[in-house]
Formats: C-alpha cells, sequence, structure tokens
C-alpha cells in the first residue's frame, strides 16, 4: 500500500511538475508574442508614418509639376504684361479667369479703364517660375517677369519684375491666384 501511495504521490509530483513547466513555457511563450506583437504594431506604425510621407512628398512633386499650375500663371502674365493699345482694356477680362475678385480688383483699381492716348505696347521678353507649398493646398510662387516697354514704338530698357503670387485649387486641377504682390522691381547692371 506504501508503494501505491508512493507511486500516485510520484505520478502526482511528476504530472505537476509537467503541468508547471507547461504553464511556464505557455506563459514565456505568451511574453513572446506580445513583444512580437508590439514589435510588429510598432512597425507598422513606422511603416505608415512613411508611407503618409512617401504620399505627401508624391503629392507635393505632383503639384509642383503641374502643368496646369504652370499654364495658369503663364497665361496670366501673358494676359496681364503683353499689350498693346488695342488690347489694353481687353485684357483685364483676360485677367478676370485666373484671380479671385480681390486680385482682380486690385489690378484694375478703382475708376474706369482707358486706353492710354499716346501708342503703347508692353512685351514680356522672359518669364521664370519658382513654386514652392507647405500644406499642398496653397501654391506659392515667385515670378520674375523680364518686360520691354514701348512708347511711340521706341523700346525701353528691360525692366525685371518680381512677383509672390499665391494660388489655391477651385475645382480639381484648376487653381486661381488668390495673392498677387510686387516684390520689387530691379535691372541687371554689368560690371565689365
Amino acid at each position: 500500500m506504501q508503494n501505491k501511495i508512493t507511486g500516485v504521490l510520484i505520478t502526482s509530483l511528476v504530472v505537476n511538475l509537467i503541468l508547471i513547466v507547461a504553464l511556464t513555457g505557455g506563459a514565456i511563450s505568451l511574453r513572446n508574442n506580445n513583444a512580437q506583437i508590439q514589435s510588429l504594431s510598432s512597425q507598422k506604425e513606422n511603416l505608415n508614418q512613411r508611407l503618409e510621407q512617401d504620399n505627401a512628398n508624391n503629392k507635393t512633386e505632383t503639384l509642383l509639376t503641374s502643368q496646369a499650375i504652370k499654364n495658369n500663371i503663364s497665361d496670366f502674365v501673358n494676359a496681364e504684361f503683353n499689350y498693346t493699345n488695342e488690347n489694353y482694356i481687353s485684357r483685364f477680362e483676360e485677367i478676370k479667369r485666373y484671380v479671385t475678385n480681390d486680385v482682380y480688383n486690385g489690378l484694375k483699381g478703382t475708376g474706369d479703364i482707358t486706353t492710354p492716348k499716346t501708342k503703347v505696347q508692353n512685351e514680356v521678353t522672359n518669364l521664370n517660375v519658382y513654386f514652392t507649398t507647405d500644406d499642398n493646398k496653397t501654391i506659392k510662387a515667385f515670378v520674375n517677369i523680364a518686360t520691354i516697354y514701348s512708347i511711340q514704338g521706341v523700346k525701353g530698357t528691360t525692366i525685371n519684375q518680381i512677383y509672390e503670387l499665391e494660388l489655391r485649387e477651385q475645382a480639381k486641377d484648376q487653381w486661381i491666384i488668390t495673392k498677387d504682390t510686387l516684390m520689387g522691381n530691379f535691372s541687371p547692371y554689368s560690371t565689365n
């Protein structure tokens, strides 16, 4: 009988030891799985952040190389700065397509627009545009415009002007100029 009790105790002890080892191993395995889950979750979060940043960078790159935005600025500059007596007044109707009412009113000024009595011509000879954006909703453009103004057929010297324009998207791929600020005029000179 004592052998039976000893056998039962030994068997019970072995079973309990196996159970303890199994539970301990399971707990270790569970901790390892939790650590792996946390690591994978952290990796997923990092990948999501990189993906969002890449998407934002791609959108920025797309905006800054957008032909629609380039055309808007180019067409606006040509409408505003390429003129003669014949289209001096009508150019303002053309400009209206590219700008907000506030910008339009600022360009037009107060009072009536009248054609100069003297023969005039303004011609864009060079246009450089530099884009940037902070939020992919507003495009800022620094525009360097070189023009030659002629009076009675006599051409003046080249005038360079730098403007800061801001554009906002009104509808898909339809951008409008919301700000037009003359930053300054300058004339290049040679030291030779």
